[in-house]
């Protein structure tokens, strides 16, 4: 596997990992979708001031985008967040509808 490779499944891996869509991190360093989505597609490769700028965003070191990381490891790991997603997502709705249930039986 390639450097420019590595750095292409590490800024995946951390995007998603973070919770992020391609818009969310390219409106966190003011590039456009079509730019982080072109990093994504190996089409462009963007500066060290930009690689900086995204490992800010996504709270890594800069050069953890270039590490090699375990496959396995990864899926775990997105899978993890993505629960956890869920739940808060869950938890949140839960406790508006009884915040709700309770406004609606105050008031009769």
């Amino acid at each position: 596997m390639t450097l420019r490779e590595t750095f292409i499944r590490n800024l995946k891996y951390y995007r998603k990992l973070s919770g992020l869509r391609q818009l969310d991190l390219a409106l966190e360093i003011d590039k456009s979708t079509n730019y982080i989505n072109s990093i994504e597609n190996g089409k462009y490769f963007p500066s060290p001031e930009t690689i900086e700028k995204i490992a800010n965003v996504l709270k890594i070191d800069p050069m953890e985008l270039f590490n090699k990381i375990n496959m396995e490891k990864r899926k775990d790991d997105i899978s993890k967040n993505t629960i956890d997603i869920i739940e808060n997502q869950l938890a949140e709705k839960v406790l508006k509808e009884i915040n709700n249930s309770f406004l609606q039986l105050k008031r009769q």
